[in-house]
C-alpha cells in the first residue's frame, strides 16, 4: 500500500524532477502561506521549525496541473 503522506523533501524531488526549480525552504513557506494547497502546517516550534503534512493525493493533483499537456 503507498504511504499517504510525503516529506518535505520527497516533495521537493519530486518537483525538481517535473522541472520546476524550487528549495525545501521555499516550498515549507509556500505550504505556510497557502499558495501550495497540497500540505497544511500542524505546528510551528519555538524555533520556527515547521512541522508538515502533505498528501501524496493532493500533491500528485496539484503537479498534473503544472505539467503541460503534450499536443498529439
Amino acid at each position: 500500500m503507498p504511504k499517504l503522506t510525503m516529506t518535505l523533501m520527497d516533495v521537493y524531488y519530486a518537483m525538481r524532477e517535473a522541472g520546476i526549480p524550487n528549495t525545501p525552504t521555499r516550498i515549507s513557506a509556500g505550504i505556510a502561506s497557502g499558495a501550495y494547497p497540497f500540505g497544511r502546517v500542524v505546528c510551528v516550534g519555538e524555533t520556527g521549525r515547521r512541522t508538515l503534512e502533505i498528501f501524496r493525493v493532493d500533491f500528485d493533483a496539484w503537479l498534473e496541473t503544472r505539467i503541460p499537456k503534450s499536443k498529439e
